[in-house]
């Protein structure tokens, strides 16, 4: 799974990276978690763009969210069988931008969990996405959700589950909103990430509260 990640990119440096043609202005987040807006980079009639919606996807039917769960994370396996998830499969895809992202392994006396900070090992990394938009309570709110799989050799060790990282390669193939076939879409899934590395970092990050770049600074475990 993916439930708490980081930005920290300045926001020149992602038009750039992503050769959008609009750009949210955003400041360094080293905390993100979900329900809050988060940078989503799709395609749109004007060339590619970046976008905040909320990290938590709102099926285009739904109509109180306080009956929905909270869906930050959807699995690959499920894409294409679940209903909630096959419109925005098909039709609108997305990247989220991250610097890196957290996930806790439990320790040896089954008690605490010692949280680590996974990123690339060049530049920033890109998550896949869908997105929808639904109107609640009169509201129209572009929300989002990052696919996950089976964990690389690097994350096994401390969860079975992590992000889709889709590599710049086929970012046009998976952007692009014309609907394509089930299987090529799949196949984008499950290509090699760029080269990665972690390190153990403080508990404080499990404190949605807490900010700051010093969440992501390596500690002695």
């Amino acid at each position: 799974m993916c439930g708490r990640f980081a930005l920290a990119y300045p926001r020149s440096s992602l038009i750039d990276w992503y050769h959008a043609a609009s750009m949210p202005d955003i400041e360094p987040r080293y905390n993100i978690a979900p329900t809050s807006n988060i940078l989503a980079i799709r395609d749109s009639a004007n060339g590619r763009e970046g976008a905040m919606m909320r990290w938590g996807l709102i099926p285009n039917w739904a109509k109180d969210t306080k009956k929905l769960p909270l869906m930050f994370n959807a699995r690959a396996e499920s894409l294409t069988t679940k209903p909630i998830f096959k419109h925005a499969f098909r039709r609108q895809r997305c990247l989220i931008p991250a610097s890196g992202f957290f996930e806790w392994k439990l320790l040896p006396d089954s008690k605490s969990k010692q949280p680590f900070y996974f990123c690339a090992k060049d530049g920033p990394l890109s998550f896949a996405g869908i997105w929808e938009t639904a109107t609640v309570d009169e509201v129209t709110i572009d929300s989002c959700t990052i696919i996950t799989t089976a964990s690389n050799a690097l994350m096994r060790s401390i969860h079975d589950r992590m992000p889709v990282i889709i590599p710049p390669e086929v970012w046009d193939a998976w952007l692009t909103p014309a609907e394509q076939p089930d299987d090529m879409l799949l196949s984008l899934l499950q290509l090699s990430a760029a080269p990665m590395q972690l390190w153990p970092v403080s508990p404080a990050v499990g404190r949605t509260s807490n900010q700051g770049e010093q969440l992501i600074q390596p500690v002695n475990e």
